[in-house]
């Protein structure tokens, strides 16, 4: 498993990588949980998703 935090302080959104999943943490809690290919989507998107606002 990898772990990435998004911040450098104590209270900061983690990523949890494994098996192919894609676990997104933020600091109450939450949680959205991802399969690889649905990540790789939401990248390619990104420059879409933000024309949007």
């Amino acid at each position: 498993m990898i772990t990435l935090s998004l911040c450098s302080s104590s209270c900061c959104p983690t990523v949890h990588v494994s098996q192919g999943m894609v676990v997104i943490t933020d600091d109450d809690g939450g949680r959205v949980t991802l399969t690889k290919e649905q990540l790789k989507l939401l990248v390619e998107r990104y420059d879409d998703i933000e024309a949007m606002k």
